[in-house]
This record gives structure tokens, sequence and C-alpha cells, in this order.
């Protein structure tokens, strides 16, 4: 009988609790460090997205920079420069210097050289994690400006200004063309190297058990979902006041996954009035998706075609605002100001919703 064996990384790593990250990165610092084959392999899938950064002579792990900024790995040519920067993740959130922090440094050190911010995650993260990314490129105030040059398979990426790329891929996707450039070089002991790290990748990519954080069984969790639930309440409340949405009959309901209330939109278009949507807490939307708990959802079975052309612009917006392939639910984030007072929050979902209605307004 064959015994399925996780790879000693995988088994390992749930004795390091929080630090699994932490692991992952130094895996990933060494098999690259150690490996020309590995690092050819990153070069050419920097380069499949269209930053040719040219030969990765070194790699090193945790550099820090004057401003503070310190990504998990720096890959610099021969001369010593920074031409690649690697922030590796599984599921912790973006810090202050991510992406904006490490772009600038980039651009300090690259001497009209092309570079890459490239971030690396669970395939389960790569849609909310670019779509953050992008955002928070957007609307800092260090005037970048993002060009897409369209897509890679398996690879995000978006030029900022005249040659930085910042770039999104999975772990899977990294690894997989590290092993066959190791492989294509008989390099056995970089390839046993990267099973390993590919076990722990797959184990997190897998929806395990997440550890703990102390922060995360305090007051502060509960609190929160309470918040929610008082901003999906205040914004029906007052978008039922007005003639563009309407809650009658209907009661919020609450289950595993949601907390929301069912709502239509009585000046739709005639051929579309019919359509009701849930609105509230979607926490596998959220989750999976995108970076904001909120979402607003027609049922896909019940989605008119004159629905789905009325909100099909959403999808087209940067980053989409529309989620969901033809006979699917629709569903549509609702983002949420960072920073700003409860009010402010709540005119600002209240918005929203209202730009949803007059998109399918008559």
């Amino acid at each position: 009988m064959v015994v399925s064996r996780k790879p000693l990384l995988a088994k390992l790593a749930p004795m390091f609790g929080s630090q699994t990250e932490n692991l992952a990165v130094e895996a990933l610092g060494h098999i690259l460090s150690e490996s020309e084959a590995a690092r050819h392999a990153l070069s050419l899938l920097l380069q499949s997205g269209g930053a040719d950064v040219g030969h990765i002579a070194q790699m090193q792990t945790q550099a820090s920079s004057d401003d503070g900024a310190r990504p998990d790995l720096v890959g610099r040519d021969r001369g010593g420069r920074e031409r690649v920067l690697i922030e590796a993740k599984f599921w912790a959130s973006l810090t202050e210097n991510q992406p904006n922090g490490y772009l600038r440094r980039l651009a300090e050190s690259r001497a009209r050289s092309p570079c890459a911010l490239l971030f690396v995650a669970p395939e389960m993260r790569m849609e909310s994690l670019w779509a953050e990314l992008r955002r928070e490129v957007a609307t800092s105030a260090s005037g970048l400006a993002l060009t897409d040059p369209g897509g890679v398979e398996g690879l995000h990426g978006a030029l900022v200004g005249e040659d930085q790329h910042l770039m999104l891929t999975s772990w899977r996707n990294l690894l997989n063309r590290m092993a066959t450039a190791a492989s294509g070089v008989a390099d056995s002991h970089t390839e046993t190297d990267i099973r390993q790290l590919q076990g722990l990748a797959e184990l997190e990519d897998d929806e395990v058990f997440l550890p703990l954080g102390r922060e995360e069984i305090g007051p502060q969790v509960p609190r929160r979902i309470r918040d929610l639930t008082r901003l999906v309440e205040d914004a029906i409340s007052r978008a039922a006041e007005t003639e563009w949405a309407s809650i009658k009959g209907s009661r919020f309901v609450g289950t595993a996954m949601s907390y929301g209330i069912w709502m239509t939109f009585p000046q739709a278009q005639a051929a579309i009035q019919n359509a009701v949507a849930f609105f509230g807490v979607e926490y596998t939307l959220w989750a999976q998706y995108r970076d904001t708990p909120l979402w607003l959802k027609f049922s896909g079975s019940s989605a008119s075609p004159e629905l789905r052309q009325a909100l099909e612009p959403l999808r087209h917006a940067d980053p989409p605002g529309l989620i969901g392939d033809a006979g699917e639910d629709m569903n549509i984030p609702i983002a949420l100001p960072i920073g700003q007072e409860y009010s402010a929050v709540c005119d600002a979902v209240v918005a929203r919703l209202e730009e949803i209605a007059q998109q399918i307004g008559s």
C-alpha cells in the first residue's frame, strides 16, 4: 500500500505558527541564492510579463533600506544594482511600504534599467491581492501611474512609469517554473529543495486552518463584526428611504458565511425591475476575491440578459467592479474607505449602492 506523505517543510510548518511565511521566505531565498537555474527561471517569468531585468547574479533576504522598507528578497545584477524585489505572501496583509515604498526604492537604485517588484501569493488570493495592489498605487500621493500591458497566464503585471513593473504570481506558478529549470540541468539537489517548498505552498493554498494570532482572539474581531453588522443595517435603512431602493417584504438574514438582506431597485429598466440582489457581508467573497466585506450579489439563475448587459461595464473598471462569468452569480464588491469615521464609511456605501442603481436605471 502506498502511503501519501507530506514533505518535511509542510509537516513542520504548523509548529512555527505565525512564522510559516518567514520559513517560506528563507526557503525561497536559499533556493534562489544557490541555484543559477532557479534564478534564470525567475528572470524568464519576469520577462514574460515585460520586465527584462537581465541576469540576476545574487539574491539576498530581508535587505533593509534607509526608509525602513525591507522586502523579503532582493535580486541584484552583476553590478550590484537592485533589479527585482520579491515579497512572498501567504495570508498576511500588505504593510505600510507595500507596494509604493518598494517601488520608490527600485526607482532610486535602478539607474534607468528595467526592474520589477514581484509579489508571490497563493492562487486563491491572486485576484483579491492584485486588486488591492493596483488600488494602493492608484490612490497613493506618489504620483505613480499604472499601465497594464496585458495579461500573461499565471502572472498579473502592470507598468509603473517607464520601466518599473509591478507583478503578481502564484507560488505554484513560480515553483513549477523553477523545478522545470532545475530538472533541465539535472540539478537534483535544487529539485528536492523546491519540492519541499512546493509542499508547504500547497498546504497554504488548500485552505488550511490559519494559526491564530493573539490579536485575533481579543475583543477587536468581535467588535469589528458587530460594526459591520451595524454598517449593513444602517446603510440599507438609509437606502430604503430613497426611491431607487426597496426592501419591502424582506428581513435581515444571517448564516455562517453571510449577513444581509434582499433588496430590489424600483427605478431599474422595465425588463429588470424584478431583479433581486443580496446586500451584506459575504465572508467567502471577501476571503477569495476582494479586500472588502460588503457585497451586492445578483443570483446567476435569475439574472436576465438585460441585467447582465447593464452591469457589464463594471467588469471593465480598474480594479474590476463585477466578478462572475455568464451563468454565475454577479458579485459587486462595495469598497470601504480606509481610516475614516463611521459616518463617512456609511455615506460611501450608500453612494455606491446608488451608483449601481443608476447603472441599471431606465
